[in-house]
C-alpha cells in the first residue's frame, strides 16, 4: 500500500490497523482520499519510529520495562484463554445444579404490558398549562372509556407512543419512572381498563392495561444460555487456580519476609 526508505505498508497492515477504529470513523478511511490519508498516517507512524530507533529510544531503560510489562501481561493473558479453552464445558448435571442454587436470579417480577394516551408539559411551564393539559388528558380518557381504539387516541397525543400504536412497553415495579404512575398502572387488574388521569413531571395522561404477566421463574431449558454465561466466570477462576497450583507445585518458591524465607506452602495457605 505504500513504500518509503526503510520499509513498506503492507494491505493486511492497514486493514488491521482500521479494524483498531470506531465504526463511524472506520467508514471515513475505507476508500478515496480518506483512505490515502490513513495509509499517510500508518507511513508517518513507521518514520517516527524509525527514527526514534536511530536516536537511541527504544533502549530507554523505562521504555524497556514497560515493553517487557506488556509483553508480560498479554502473554498470560493468551495463556489463560487457552488453559480455558481446554478446560472442559460445563456438564448439563452442573448447569441445572448451578440454575437451581440460583434461581433468583433468573426469576422475572410481574410485568404489564401498558399503553398511554400522553399529554407533554414542558419543564418549567406555569399552573394554567397544567390545567389546560390535564383537561386534554380527561378528553382522550373520555375516548377510551368510550371504547375507541387505544391507537386512535393515543394519536391525538404527544409522547412517542403516539407513532407505536399506543404501545408504551413491558415494564415492571420501578420502571413506570414515578410512583404516582406506577400506582395508577398496578391498580388495573384486566386487560383494556383505563387508568385514571395521572401525572408526572413530563406530563398528564391516561394508562391503558393491555397484559399482566405474572412473576415466574423460567425452566431451565429457557435459560440455559443465561446459566452457562454466569457460570463463566467461576469456571475462568477456576482455570485460573489450578493453573496457577500446578505452576506453583512444579517450582520452588520462596518469598523473603523482613528478612527470613517463606516457603510456598505459606502461600497456599
Amino acid at each position: 500500500m505504500a513504500r518509503f526508505d526503510g520499509g513498506v505498508v503492507t494491505e493486511e497492515e492497514v486493514l488491521r490497523e482500521s479494524q483498531r477504529l470506531p465504526p463511524d470513523l472506520r467508514k471515513r478511511f475505507e476508500r478515496g482520499p480518506g483512505r490515502q490519508e490513513f495509509i499517510r498516517s500508518l507511513v508517518d507512524k513507521r518514520l517516527l519510529f524509525q527514527e526514534a530507533v536511530r536516536r537511541g529510544f527504544t533502549q530507554d531503560p523505562d521504555i524497556r520495562r514497560q515493553v517487557r510489562e506488556l509483553e508480560e501481561r498479554l502473554s498470560i493473558q493468551a495463556l489463560l484463554a487457552e488453559e480455558q479453552k481446554a478446560a472442559p464445558a460445563p456438564t448439563e448435571a452442573e448447569a441445572r445444579a448451578f440454575y437451581q442454587g440460583h434461581l433468583e436470579r433468573f426469576a422475572e417480577p410481574e410485568r404489564l404490558r401498558m399503553a398511554r394516551a400522553w399529554v407533554s408539559v414542558p419543564a418549567g411551564s406555569p399552573r394554567p398549562v397544567w390545567e389546560q393539559a390535564r383537561q386534554r388528558a380527561e378528553g382522550l380518557r373520555k375516548r377510551l372509556v368510550a371504547g375507541e381504539p387505544v391507537a386512535k387516541v393515543a394519536a391525538a397525543g404527544d409522547g412517542p407512543e403516539r407513532s407505536r400504536g399506543g404501545e408504551w412497553g413491558l415494564l415492571s415495579r420501578g420502571e413506570f419512572g414515578s410512583a404516582d404512575v406506577e400506582k395508577a398502572a398496578l391498580a388495573l387488574t384486566r386487560p383494556g381498563a383505563v387508568s385514571p388521569v395521572v401525572q408526572d413531571a413530563t406530563g398528564v395522561g391516561v394508562l391503558v392495561l393491555q397484559e399482566r404477566r405474572s412473576a415466574r421463574v423460567p425452566p431451565f431449558e429457557e435459560v440455559r444460555e443465561a446459566v452457562l454465561g454466569q457460570m463463566a466466570p467461576v469456571a475462568q477462576r477456576r482455570v485460573f487456580e489450578q493453573t496457577l497450583a500446578r505452576l506453583r507445585a512444579a517450582s520452588s518458591v520462596k518469598v523473603s519476609d523482613g528478612g527470613a524465607a517463606v516457603e510456598d506452602t505459606v502461600l497456599k495457605d
